[in-house]
């Protein structure tokens, strides 16, 4: 339906996420993809950032747009 707003949330811990965005961990996946830990990371930031720890989400932005340098969200 057009006028319904999906949303998405992390339901693991932070910084599993986070080790996940950055291809420190595979979360016990078979088949993992570069986008799967981009979105991921956007997520991780979109968490911090909700939650108004700017410092953090600042520095997490950082380091996931070193890892992944092609990416249009870092």
């Amino acid at each position: 339906m057009p006028d319904q707003e999906i949303r998405f949330r992390l339901t693991i811990p932070m910084e599993e996420a986070f080790a996940f965005a950055m291809g420190e961990s595979d979360l016990n996946y078979t088949h993992v993809t570069d986008e799967m830990r981009q979105v991921i990371g956007l997520l991780v930031i979109d968490t911090l950032e909700y939650g108004e720890q700017w410092r953090v989400a600042a520095d997490a932005r950082a380091s996931l747009a070193a890892r992944w340098p092609g990416c249009f969200a870092f």
